[in-house]
């Protein structure tokens, strides 16, 4: 979530309004069933003129109706660029404004989608995804009754976007880190003081995350001290008692722990 928001303020900033000249699909496996050619005739010519989030997806109003939709996966991101020429690598998507620079959507491993919809609640509800994690409509009350009609492990249930919608592998540790919670314990072993640590903790990591700019790994050094992100790597240590984190795998997915503040 902290990425797609980041991405939300780069198109808004640098899109918003703007008549989009010319629609460039440099590798069509990014849009999935949707022609290339539909693609580009519903943008060409047309301006984006509102963007919201949701969950890990990033939508823009198309002004001629409909939504244009980003996905990003584990290594997509957007770009303001200048001049077309000068379109980062892996540009899988460029729109070209008309005498005012470029929007680029790049994705290395090509793990992410572009595509076109007809209005956020079909898209929502198509994707079954579970209420945004930063909603303020999912209170405590909520996010109980979300997380705790399963006995899966903890960190699975917060990567879970059928049951909340926008944290990923890296978040889920950082939350469960700062709420002194271990990854594997299931959520039907928690005690109400967990859980509501737990809901508290997410809204403000993610809050602080957004606040630092911190989205992807690549800018992980931009979470205050005391954060675990920096430190999720090999070799790597609590902040807090400078234990050797212990790396493990939790449904699947690589997680991070101190076995000392976390019990893991």
């Amino acid at each position: 979530m902290p990425d797609v928001e980041i991405f939300k303020r780069v198109l808004a900033r640098s899109a918003l309004g703007k008549t989009i000249e010319q629609v460039v699909v440099n590798d069509k496996r990014i849009l999935g069933k949707l022609a290339a050619q539909t693609f580009i005739g519903r943008l060409q010519g047309a301006r984006l003129v509102a963007a919201r989030r949701y969950g890990k997806h990033l939508l823009a109003s198309v002004d001629r109706g409909g939504w244009l939709t980003l996905h990003f996966g584990m290594t997509g991101a957007l770009h303001f660029v200048p001049k077309p020429d000068q379109e980062p690598p892996f540009t899988r998507v460029r729109l070209d404004f008309a005498n005012d620079g470029s929007l680029a959507y790049t994705n290395k491993r090509m793990i992410g989608r572009v595509g076109l919809i007809e209005n956020p609640a079909d898209f929502i509800a198509a994707e079954k995804l579970g209420p945004d994690a930063r909603d303020p409509r999912l209170d405590l009350s909520a996010f109980k009754a979300a997380v705790l009609g399963s006995k899966r492990d903890v960190k699975s249930i917060l990567m879970d976007q059928q049951i909340i919608a926008g944290i990923g592998n890296i978040y889920s540790d950082e939350i469960l880190f700062q709420a002194r919670i271990n990854p594997a314990a299931r959520t039907d072993t928690l005690t109400p003081n967990q859980i509501k640590q737990l809901f508290l903790t997410m809204r403000e990591v993610l809050k602080t995350a957004i606040a630092h700019g911190a989205g992807s790994e690549l800018f992980t050094e931009r979470m205050p001290k005391g954060a675990l992100l920096p430190e999720r790597k090999k070799g790597g240590r609590c902040p807090r008692c400078r234990s050797p984190l212990k790396v493990f795998k939790v449904g699947g997915r690589t997680a991070y722990c101190c076995p000392q503040c976390q019990n893991c």
